[in-house]
């Protein structure tokens, strides 16, 4: 598989299983994003930056705020 960028020079070539480089470089040319980080397992989250919105973290399993701090605790 071969993917190339067309904002900006990068590109790749491997299988579906490298393929989430593409992923993470797509997300570079994507605006008004913020990246939010749990403070329990450090997982990232790409969010809106004026989303006050509450998530739950898909590795530890906690409810967060928008700046990543336990609202709740599933343990």
């Amino acid at each position: 598989m071969k993917y190339q960028c067309e904002k900006c020079s990068f590109h790749w070539e491997g299988t579906s299983y490298t393929f989430e480089k593409v992923r993470e470089h797509e997300k570079t040319h994507v605006q008004n994003l913020k990246s939010i980080r749990c403070k329990v397992c450090n997982t990232r989250k790409l969010d809106q930056k004026n989303s006050d919105d509450q998530w739950e973290c898909n590795i530890c399993g906690n409810q967060l705020n928008s700046k990543g701090q336990v609202i709740s605790s599933k343990k």
